[in-house]
């Protein structure tokens, strides 16, 4: 309960914060005075959190967020972050950091939800939520991070595609693409490079000696090797060179692709080719995985920080499959021949 009263001739305010009345001289012999200041002592004692320190908003948060910590992502990653803080803004723009938890968090899921955004949009609007949380941890801002803690079991992603384009497809993604277009498409299906990586690959990085590209600039940031097949060999060493450009693909006077997702989106559209750039990833990773078998391999060459990532691809390795279904014949401590042994004698 919050008053003023009076005390001898002047006012004084009373209130209670945080389980601690708080009794103060509000200095004046004026009672609207008094509980002017009376509600100015009450939002400042608001402002501090139980440790005595201000309390933060999400707004400022946000603001330090993008001065501070921006600067040290690659520009893709502050494009998907902006997006996420423009969602998150009218939900939380208003609070303090320190109240926004699990059940706020539960309630600008559901809203995102009747909205009609997918898991994966979600997930990745708490991804960069939870990456604000741990930059605020770090100013002092906040103890804990919510977002770590909120389950997130029922944010589940669609399942990884099965099928990818076939041979006669990406002829046909070939033939309705330029030149500069269609050989970029054919390098992208026979390394498994993400289109960044190629659009902005330079000659320097190229080795046709030792069969491979060396990338520095990568989205993981960890330098790694893509060895070239015969067909991909073929690709680059077939495509013609700038005579003042730095890049392998370019186009118009030697400028390098930018936003070829779009670029290729046309291109499929004109082909009725039904997938998307990225699918020309998991169509090396596919085809890959299914002549090899060899997961590890591919994790180094698609860059994937976890195994976990190029896990997503296992459910086409079938020979282990079929080896265990095989041993069902066998019982144990006998052989197959001896098996064949017993059902000669019987008959």
């Amino acid at each position: 309960m919050a008053c003023v009263y009076k005390r001898g001739g002047s006012y004084w305010i009373r209130f209670t914060y945080a389980g601690q009345e708080v009794r103060q001289s509000a200095r004046t012999t004026s009672k609207a005075t008094a509980q002017q200041f009376l509600a100015h002592a009450m939002e400042e004692r608001r402002k501090l959190d139980r440790g005595g320190r201000q309390r933060r908003t999400f707004q400022e948060s946000s603001e330090r967020f993008v001065s501070e910590y921006f600067p040290t992502l690659k520009p893709s990653t502050q494009r998907r972050y902006r997006v996420s803080l423009r969602q998150l803004q009218p939900t939380f723009g208003r609070l303090h950091i320190d109240e926004i938890n699990k059940t706020k968090l539960s309630d600008y899921v559901a809203g995102r939800k009747r909205g009609g955004a997918t898991n994966a949009t979600i997930r990745r609007d708490l991804a960069t939520l939870s990456c604000l949380f741990t930059s605020a941890i770090t100013w002092d801002f906040i103890e804990t991070n919510p977002v770590k803690v909120y389950g997130k079991r029922h944010l589940r992603e669609a399942p990884p595609r099965t099928s990818y384009p076939t041979d006669a497809e990406i002829d046909r993604l070939v033939a309705h693409a330029s030149v500069p277009a269609g050989r970029m498409i054919r390098f992208l299906s026979e390394t498994g490079m993400r289109q960044e990586e190629v659009c902005s690959l330079e000659w320097s990085q190229v080795d046709l000696k030792r069969r491979e590209v060396r990338l520095t600039k990568t989205k993981t940031s960890s330098p790694r090797v893509v060895p070239m097949s015969d067909d991909a060999l073929g690709t680059i060493s077939g495509t013609p060179r700038h005579i003042t450009s730095p890049y392998v693909f370019w186009h118009h006077d030697g400028e390098r692709f930018t936003q070829f997702p779009n670029r290729f989106r046309d291109i499929a559209k004109r082909a009725k080719v039904a997938f998307r750039c990225h699918d020309l990833r998991h169509r090396f990773a596919s085809v890959f995985l299914q002549q090899t078998g060899d997961l590890a391999v591919l994790q180094a060459i698609l860059g994937h920080r976890s195994i976990t990532m190029t896990m997503r691809y296992a459910h086409l390795l079938t020979e282990n499959l079929h080896a265990g279904v095989a041993k069902l014949g066998t019982k144990v401590g006998t052989t197959t021949a001896d098996n064949s042994l017993e059902t000669v004698a019987a008959s």
